[in-house]
């Protein structure tokens, strides 16, 4: 009875810790992607509070090295941006622009890395979330019957988004909630106001959604095929498999829907990557097979996608863009140690501008967030975060392909969704954006606990397959 007692705390403080997560990880998404400051302020406080929470229960060895990389890093992050706006910290490295508004104004201003002489509310907002987010995620998913409700928690959130949206498309098409859409008209956004960050919301929905059907597929014997709906078990599979495709099909069209091509291409190769792990062992085809056949799918991909809707008729990329990576990569070679200070891209582009670039509009974001992140923080923190996201990829991986059942399937799905993340931030800014960032970190921080969990028994794996398909 005493040690009940002593457990029923830790437990109830687990599951406060669930809820709350899950809370942030639907919630995030719905007012207009949470980019206002009171919501960052909200979405701040209620992650801070699960993370505190967290630690009620010891991680495992391996997961508390994941966990100290993940805070080495943003340590690293952070003493880098308060060195940018220390007064005088690195003379020679020092923001011209302070000598200049000292010369033309006659002031004695102290000199600083940053253009900026604090730290902007925003940065730090935006860097709280993604750490608080990551670790929430992370200490929620190191029980596995957490990381299962967290997981399946996010294909319903994100699939009730994805029938918002195309339901918004149909009968609202000129308001995003409540508010008149400005831009983007004729694209489903959901609740967002960037169809480009939908898509990757809905993209990362339907890789939840068709791994979980692959799962149950695969829990069907080939010799059972043929007398599939003769027996009843089968045809509850089935039932389900029908029923997560569909969900599936349906994040899928909403992603159409978007016109999103940065979107479109992230996703089907997140899908890719995703179905080719669940895969990988079924095939028991050697690895040159295997890589021949995966770039032959990537070439037909790449084909297909050059002849739908906007990438057909617009290509790839806007000119508007090149111009953009261009001139961030002059910023680059002028400073390439410390950056020009975390939160500046927007204050020092007008001074990049080169006569090429269209004069239209208003470049907040580079379209990049590596390239943004290398002007504003220099190319060390760029390459630490470079090599961090291809290291999860790597744990990620690895554990799916050396998991079972339900294991597999989550695992694989969160590789997909890192590929997907990834790629589309090289071209695009949805991880600046609150909405999606939140939901990203969770499930990442929750893959990665879970990749670095103790491995199960076979015959738990197996049971879990079957409990999970069935």
């Amino acid at each position: 009875m005493t040690s009940r007692l002593l457990k029923l705390p830790v437990e109830t403080l687990r599951s406060i810790q669930l809820w709350l997560s899950v809370a942030s990880l639907a919630l995030a998404p719905l007012l207009f992607g949470s980019v206002d400051q009171l919501s960052v302020a909200i979405w701040t406080v209620l992650l801070s509070a699960t993370t505190l929470i967290g630690p009620a229960k010891p991680v495992e060895p391996a997961q508390g090295r994941i966990l100290w990389i993940f805070l080495g890093i943003c340590a690293a992050y952070a003493s880098v941006a308060l060195v940018q706006v220390a007064p005088g910290f690195i003379g020679q490295l020092d923001d011209p622009i302070w000598l200049r508004v000292n010369d033309l104004l006659g002031l004695q201003l102290p000199s600083r890395i940053s253009a900026r002489a604090e730290i902007p509310p925003e940065a730090i907002g935006h860097f709280l979330l993604l750490v608080t987010a990551f670790a929430s995620g992370f200490f929620a998913a190191t029980s596995r019957r957490n990381s299962d409700i967290l997981f399946t928690s996010a294909q319903y959130a994100i699939l009730l988004y994805a029938a918002y949206g195309m339901a918004a498309l149909v009968l609202t098409p000129n308001l995003v909630l409540w508010a008149p859409k400005l831009a983007y008209r004729g694209s489903l956004t959901a609740t967002f106001v960037n169809h480009n960050t939908a898509a990757t919301l809905v993209g990362t929905g339907a890789i939840l959604w068709f791994c979980s059907a692959c799962l149950s597929l695969q829990s069907i014997r080939l010799s059972s095929i043929r007398l599939l709906l003769l027996v009843p078990s089968n045809e509850t599979i089935a039932f389900k498999i029908l029923l997560r495709s569909a969900a599936g099909f349906a994040c899928f069209f909403a992603l159409l829907f978007t016109g999103s091509r940065g979107g479109l291409i992230a996703t089907c190769l997140g899908l890719f990557v995703a179905i080719g792990l669940m895969a990988a062992n079924r095939l028991k085809a050697r690895f040159g097979y295997i890589l021949g056949s995966g770039g032959l799918a990537v070439i037909l991909i790449g084909g297909w996608l050059t002849q739908v809707g906007r990438i057909g008729s617009k290509g790839l990329f806007d000119d508007g863009r090149w111009f953009v990576y261009q001139s961030c990569v002059e910023a680059i070679r002028q400073r390439p140690l410390l950056g020009t200070g975390i939160g500046t891209f927007a204050d020092i582009f007008p001074s990049l501008r080169s006569a090429e670039s269209s004069g239209w509009g208003v470049w907040d974001y580079a379209h990049s967030t590596i390239l943004e992140l290398a002007v504003e923080m220099g190319l060390p923190i760029a390459a630490m975060v470079v090599v961090a996201a291809a290291a999860s990829l790597v744990i990620l991986a690895r554990a799916a392909l050396h998991s079972q059942g339900r294991s597999r399937s989550a695992l694989s799905a969160i590789t997909g969704i890192a590929v997907l993340t990834y790629v589309h931030s090289l071209i695009d800014f949805s991880l600046q954006i609150p909405g999606y960032l939140i939901v990203f970190a969770i499930l990442l921080g929750g893959g990665l606990a879970r990749a670095s969990a103790a491995p199960v028994t076979i015959d738990t794996a197996l049971s879990g397959e079957v409990a999970s398909a069935t």
